[in-house]
């Protein structure tokens, strides 16, 4: 008998999408740090993440567009 009550799938988010989802949430922890440890680390994940998204997008960029 299965008892998992969490029946809904995970939502599949193209890669770009995810990080740069991710990097508004850092950039958001970092306007509403309380101390500034806070807001350091948190601009440090918001600048990984900017990193990964302009990768992510270059990318694309270069991926090859195959016609169907």
């Amino acid at each position: 008998m299965d008892t998992q009550t969490n029946i809904t799938k995970p939502r599949k988010y193209h890669p770009a999408a995810y990080a740069m989802h991710r990097q508004m949430v850092a950039v958001r922890r970092t306007i509403s740090a309380a101390t500034l440890e806070e807001s350091q680390s948190a601009a440090r994940w918001a600048q990984a993440w900017y990193q990964l998204v302009q990768r992510k997008l270059d990318q694309l960029q270069h991926a090859p567009r195959y016609l169907h």
